[in-house]
């Protein structure tokens, strides 16, 4: 595995060392390294003896990073600030670029510690912690950030001294007085709980009510009133816990699943309250040295994903070129208007990922030698004034180490790579896409190219890497000058064994580092995500995790109300987004199986769905409308004509006599209803009753005489059925 600046690999035989890799000479024979966990500065090491270990496995290389940092600058304060921006002061004074190899030898070193203390004001002492810790934790500037993070007491229990109440005095006087929380008191806390608010008696009690309970039954002391009356009273200045001691207590240990249960039912759980679940080439020294990306118009129009019958117009598609190689590191397609969101920063996540991965989401399998460009960062990026312009941006790329060079308005040949190839290869591609735009399109008589597009988003970016692939591994560059050493070796001007050759002679410019830290710095955030009861919605989507479910977060929303969270999100795949808990944690949360539909869908496939739904349900909203109106006209004049003919055929007869006959009149209906409703089979000729049937049929159909029946039921009461 190639060795590269800030490389970390740990000692087979003890798993606790781990070192850095801190500076690599130009020849790439020896380097500076640092023990990560002991008190050490810097010590050489040859390079040579690292790749050997490495490959015979005396080391292990660590493939994460876990001292990286994710950082909410807005939530950094006044004095973690101050003390920040004077250690990279001390660090851009003493330790940059330019002092590098000189800061690692100790004689220039102590000269250089020297100068940093005398300017700044500060000890010796502080200026070796800064610089231990911006080389152990990576050489970035948040590197140098104090642990602040893990101060303090969070989510741990405070225990008193003296038996001292603790949190703030009480702002007013009190009759009694007040009263150290203890283990006892919490035992008496959670017994009044269950007793007297985890109960359905009364209909669903108050915490006030539970609270004043347990005062009464716990604190009080029985003492007779007048004529014989015995009441609990709490006498002055006798200590008491109070109702905010009781209410912090209860928010603590508060289950959302067993409140809902306990006071209102499994039935109310059940039904309303369970969860329902991102020249050019003289800078170029070396690969990664600068990084050129913009963005064009694609020259084809393409259908929706999810119905082909839908035009959604041309997909924009970025670009990111390595100046020194011409090797295309990274593309995206997408349908958003150029913006740092809308493509730039998932342009320069796929320059820094692993190239089989992204193949095989798209069907393509290939081999790492095929488009070895994965894990690395660029020393700098070349961008016109649009997407990378944007103190986001600027933001993003500061903590990651990256320097951002803009080109003046109108002038793109100052990135002349990554424009060529936009030509380049959709020249090679239009004559095969139905749907492709040309010069002539809006010319009068040429037939509109539109009406053929056939192609959607996820099939122009297969077809894109596969020219790319091309590209890559076979085009000539006929204009690329190779210098001495590149024509002594023998060196063809292919992107692919340019690239290769810069990595074994020149590779001191590329950086590793982890996937979770470009995710985090490069994928969009949704600081409204919310949280409800049917699951986390981002985007218009549903999503899971484990700590939602574990911590109950959709039973709470159901109860309590919807809350919002911040998650991160990747545009080109919607099955997983992911929700920061801290500076330094996350979780993944997974699209939920009721969502299947937008599985391995971009946000643009989703959007445009969701758009197109919301357009057929206002029409078809608009024409249930009129056929409403149709509706209840059409009944109004049934029921008016039912109620015309109800009083003509009115009979003069009492109300009693009306109401009195409707069950005979139940069975007179049923009987005609019978020879309305029978069927006979057309194949199956039907006998004509005779005579004597149709007599015994009158006779079947005659109502009998009450009396007889009532004798008759008599004496099978007296003397049995038989």
């Amino acid at each position: 595995m190639l060795v590269t600046v800030n490389t970390l690999y740990r000692y087979a035989d003890d798993s606790s060392r781990i070192e850095r890799v801190l500076w690599i000479s130009p020849d790439r024979s020896s380097c500076f390294v640092i023990d990560v966990h002991n008190d050490f500065l810097p010590y050489a090491k040859q390079i040579v003896d690292i790749e050997e270990g490495i490959k015979e496995g005396i080391y292990i290389i660590e493939e994460t990073d876990p001292w990286f940092v994710i950082v909410d600058l807005e939530t950094m304060s006044k004095k973690e600030e101050k003390r920040w921006n004077q250690a990279n002061e001390i660090i851009q004074m003493i330790a940059s670029k330019e002092f590098e190899p000189n800061i690692f030898l100790p004689k220039e070193r102590s000269k250089l510690i020297v100068k940093a203390s005398e300017s700044i004001g500060v000890n010796k002492t502080t200026v070796v912690k800064y610089l231990k810790r911006y080389w152990k934790r990576g050489k970035t500037k948040h590197s140098l950030l104090s642990d602040f993070d893990s101060c303090g007491g969070a989510g741990k229990e405070r225990t008193s001294r003296k038996d001292k109440k603790l949190g703030r005095p009480r702002k007013y006087a009190s009759l009694y007085s007040d009263m150290a929380i203890s283990e006892e008191l919490k035992r008496l806390f959670r017994i009044s709980l269950d007793k007297y608010y985890y109960t359905a008696k009364p209909k669903q009690p108050s915490l006030r009510w539970a609270y004043e309970q347990m005062i009464k039954e716990y604190f009080s002391s029985e003492q007779e009133v007048s004529s014989g009356i015995i009441l609990p009273v709490v006498k002055e200045g006798s200590p008491i816990p109070s109702f905010g001691q009781f209410r912090y207590w209860f928010n603590k240990w508060r289950d959302p699943k067993r409140e809902v249960l306990s006071r209102e039912g499994v039935r109310k759980f059940q039904q309303q309250n369970r969860s329902v679940l991102g020249s050019s080439q003289q800078d170029a020294y070396a690969p990664g040295s600068v990084y050129q990306i913009d963005s064009t118009i694609a020259d084809v129009t393409i259908v929706s994903a999810f119905d082909r019958t839908k035009i959604i117009g041309r997909p924009i598609l970025y670009f990111v070129v390595d100046g020194y190689s011409h090797l295309i590191v990274g593309l995206h397609v997408g349908l958003d208007s150029p913006s740092w969101a809308g493509g730039a920063m998932l342009a320069l996540l796929n320059a820094s990922e692993s190239k089989v991965d992204f193949c095989r989401q798209y069907g393509i399998e290939i081999k790492d030698e095929e488009w070895p460009v994965s894990g690395y960062l660029p020393e700098s990026i070349l961008a016109d004034r649009g997407e990378l312009i944007s103190n986001k941006t600027l933001s993003m790329i500061e903590y990651l180490q990256i320097a951002v060079k803009n080109t003046p308005p109108f002038r793109p040949d100052w990135k002349p790579q990554v424009e060529r190839y936009f030509g380049l290869l959709q020249t090679h591609i239009k004559p095969f896409m139905p749907g492709a735009v040309y010069k002539d399109a809006n010319d009068r008589g040429v037939k509109d190219n539109r009406l053929n597009a056939s192609l959607t988003l996820s099939e122009v970016t297969k077809i894109l890497i596969k020219v790319v692939l091309h590209y890559n591994n076979h085009h000539l560059l006929a204009d690329y000058e190779r210098d001495e050493n590149q024509i002594a070796e023998n060196v063809r001007a292919i992107p692919i064994h340019l690239w290769n050759y810069g990595i074994q002679n020149k590779s001191g410019k590329l950086r590793r580092v982890s996937q979770d830290v470009l995710k985090f710095n490069l994928l969009p955030s949704v600081k409204s995500a919310v949280v409800t009861a049917k699951g986390i919605k981002v985007n218009g989507m549903l999503y899971s995790c484990d700590t939602a479910l574990r911590e109950h977060w959709f039973i709470r929303a159901r109860t309590s109300g919807r809350f919002q969270v911040d998650v991160n999100y990747d545009p080109r795949c919607v099955n997983q987004v992911y929700l920061r808990l801290s500076r330094n944690e996350y979780d993944v949360c997974y699209l939920l199986d009721s969502q299947a539909r937008y599985k391995d869908k971009s946000i643009e496939d989703v959007h445009s769905l969701l758009s197109m739904e919301k357009q057929e349900r206002t029409g078809l909203q608009e024409q249930e409308l009129g056929r409403k109106i149709s509706l209840a006209a059409e009944i109004e004049t049934i029921v008016k004509e039912a109620v015309q003919k109800t009083k003509a055929e009115k009979v003069p007869q009492s109300n009693a006599k009306r109401l009195r006959d409707i069950r005979e009149n139940r069975k007179l209906e049923k009987g005609r209803n019978r020879g309305q409703e029978q069927f006979v089979l057309k194949a199956v000729k039907q006998p004509k009753p005779s005579a004597a049937d149709m007599d015994q049929i009158d006779k079947d159909n005659e109502l009998p005489n009450h009396y007889d029946l009532l004798k008759q039921l008599q004496q099978e009461g007296l003397y049995g059925d038989g």
